[in-house]
């Protein structure tokens, strides 16, 4: 590893991960490294033709989603049979890594259809939230295991910064905590992956909203039916939806999370309901402090979670760590306690000390990938063990014993206006206001607006140039701007996180060109290029959306229509980039026993004119440019009319010369005959 790469992990506290660790977690997070699933092998028949040749994985793709509901699928659920380890290994994916994935998909496999059978009853529900810990996160499992994932912090390092945001997938609201974050963990034991979609969406994005159960019986209910399955519905989900506290949700009484206005909401127990509590600010407030135990003033208990001899809850929004780009998501601060029962934070110097320890984004991680488990890390010189069970940590060599607290960070009713009207930004999606540039009337909160940019401004000028240097023979009719707030800040969002992955260097970006079918734009202005969708014209460096330096070069892929061609303008992070091949389906990785990637592909590294790339959050699509050939037709027109009348005088000159001749013939033969006569 060279030093590059060390600074980074060391900048994340990352440093003593071991690189089986290193790859399981990236694999974890990136939904490129696996190949695709062979279409024709899914579709009814589970029948490919090219059969062994064929350089798909054939695997169940509802398994790999984790979302297959049939325990004994007639679909293969083998990742390690001789076919799919084959198509793993042209990846770099070998048959440790391969096992190593086939136990979190099996694992995830039961989870989901137990999931899909769990029947909660009265009993169930009450014994439930008997427990007494503070965070109800987990119910026991069947294994607990050790994860050992050292991080290695040295003393000479200050606060020690949060881990860089990974692609992260929607989970389904209404779950509990012990079904999410699975993605994030480091042992194969301890993690589960979930499905991460093509598409990472900003907060208030509602292109990917869960879906709502509802009741399937048919016929008119009554109102005690009604309330009936509403009630049913709070007591068995304890998440508040992210859609709804940031402004609505579509599926509205349909959704499984809870709806309410604060990303916090304590409830009591009144019988067999749960009724909201009073003064719901004052209790949250109390609560993030990690030094109160309890409320005496309101009678409530933190540690076993009781106002005097009734149980008390927190529903809360998912963590910031499982949903890096929403808004109004939960961010968990992690403490432990010192010698002088004072709470540190984890990453922060405690003082006269030097030494940190990992950052609470780290912790925080580990914790979601298993609420169950035992981590064991390095601060300084010391080995520690943290308990997430017990909530303690230990000293492996002197065996001392330190509490541990996990709480969130305080947000007000006030902060939370400020979120949702944008005066506040939020730390989790940086540079999230769109170009003071656009037009602040179209700026919707769902999908895009198209402006027309007048010719009269450098803008435009701007972009006729660029076009014009290959395409001097074609006139631009006009040239709009793409205003989706969504996917721009989803952009700026990947360009940040390049930007850490790098050390804080700045990310290469550019203007490309990328011509397409007039079918394809509405999805590109909506959803981004995305080649599964929209289709790839070419795979000769590799399978992904292609750009291209030359207008001229895209201009072969446009299509023809009434109103003439259109051609999209593309910013695109192009970041480090390598010659590609026409079997990638992700850019090669930089090191040979490494999986640091490329960020995309090319046709040539000294002088690239094409670029490839695979994750389409480093594409904002910015303009679309509408051109005619009316020059060339022209053109055309007047050289025909030339040919035509050049071929007219010819035809005139040659029937003179023909008369001429004719008159000649005749005379002389006119001549002959009164000579003779």
């Amino acid at each position: 590893m060279n030093a590059e790469n060390k600074k980074v992990l060391k900048k994340h506290d990352l440093s003593g991960l071991s690189e089986n660790e290193l790859q399981v977690l990236l694999l974890q997070n990136d939904p490129f490294f696996l190949p695709d699933t062979c279409h024709f092998y899914n579709k009814k028949g589970y029948h490919c033709k090219q059969q062994d040749n064929c350089n798909k994985l054939h695997v169940c793709r509802h398994f790999l989603h984790g979302k297959c509901k049939f325990l004994r699928c007639v679909v293969s659920h083998n990742l390690l049979d001789e076919h799919a380890s084959r198509v793993l290994e042209t990846v770099g994916i070998d048959g440790k890594i391969a096992s190593n994935f086939q136990a979190i998909y099996d694992y995830k496999h039961l989870e989901f259809n137990r999931e899909q059978k769990k029947v909660y009853v009265h009993n169930y529900r009450n014994d439930y939230w008997k427990k007494p810990a503070v965070q109800r996160t987990k119910e026991p499992k069947t294994t607990s295991e050790t994860v050992q994932c050292m991080l290695d912090v040295p003393p000479s390092e200050g606060p020690s910064s949060t881990v860089p945001a990974q692609s992260q997938d929607l989970l389904p609201t209404g779950m509990r905590d012990k079904d999410k974050g699975k993605e994030n963990g480091f042992d194969s034991r301890a993690v589960v992956s979930m499905e991460i979609p093509s598409s990472t969406v900003p907060a208030h994005s509602q292109d990917q909203l869960p879906t709502g159960v509802g009741n399937k019986n048919k016929g008119k209910k009554d109102s005690s039916s009604d309330e009936a399955s509403k009630d049913n519905k709070t007591d068995n989900c304890d998440e508040i939806c992210l859609f709804y506290v940031w402004k609505y949700c579509k599926n509205k009484d349909k959704c499984e999370s809870v709806h309410y206005h604060l990303p916090y909401k304590w409830e009591i127990r009144d019988g067999l309901n749960w009724r909201e509590l009073p003064m719901m600010e004052e209790i949250e407030k109390a609560y993030c402090d990690p030094k109160n135990s309890s409320l005496p003033s309101r009678n409530i208990n933190f540690q076993t979670m009781t106002c005097c001899s009734s149980l008390v809850r927190r529903l809360s929004t998912p963590s910031s760590v499982l949903k890096p780009t929403f808004l109004l998501t939960t961010e968990w601060i992690w403490y432990w306690k010192n010698n002088q029962d004072k709470w540190i934070e984890y990453g922060e110097q405690e003082e006269g000390n030097s030494t940190t320890s990992p950052s609470s984004a780290v912790i925080e991680n580990l914790y979601q990938a298993d609420p169950g488990v035992t981590v064991a890390f390095q601060a300084g010189q010391h080995q520690y063990e943290l308990n997430f069970k017990e909530m303690t940590q230990t000293n492996t060599s002197f065996k001392t014993q330190r509490q541990v607290c996990r709480r969130p960070k305080f947000v007000s009713s006030e902060d939370v206006q400020k979120i949702k009207t944008g005066s506040q930004r939020d730390s989790s999606i940086p540079n999230q206001t769109c170009p003071s540039h656009w037009d602040a009337s179209a700026l919707p909160d769902l999908g895009y607006k198209a402006v027309v940019i007048s010719n009269a401004t450098s803008e435009y000028n701007e972009i006729k140039q660029l076009f014009h240097q290959t395409m001097k023979n074609y006139s631009i009719h006009k040239i709009q701007r793409i205003q989706n707030p969504s996917l721009w800040k989803v952009f700026q969002w990947q360009k940040e996180k390049m930007k850490r992955e790098k050390g804080g260097k700045e990310v290469q970006e550019k203007r490309l060109f990328h011509g397409t079918d007039v079918t394809s734009m509405e999805t590109i202005c909506n959803l981004n290029f995305d080649w599964r969708i929209c289709g790839s014209n070419g795979t000769n460096y590799g399978k992904g959306s292609y750009f291209a330096r030359d207008a001229c070069y895209s201009h072969a892929y446009c299509q023809a229509t009434l109103q003439g061609h259109f051609m999209f303008v593309a910013r695109v992070l192009v970041g480090d980039y390598v010659k590609g091949k026409t079997t990638y389906v992700r850019p090669p990785v930089k090191c040979a026993d490494k999986l640091w990637l490329y960020d995309s592909c090319v046709d040539d590294e000294l002088n690239p004119s094409v670029f490839v790339v695979f994750e389409k959050h480093q594409i904002y699509p910015e303009y679309i440019i509408e051109y005619k050939e009316e020059r060339i037709r022209e053109q055309k027109v007047a050289g025909i009319r030339e040919q035509r009348e050049t071929g007219i005088r010819e035809q005139r000159e040659t029937g003179i010369r023909e008369q001429k001749e004719t008159g000649i013939r005749v005379s002389r033969e006119e001549g002959k005959k009164c000579v003779i006569s």
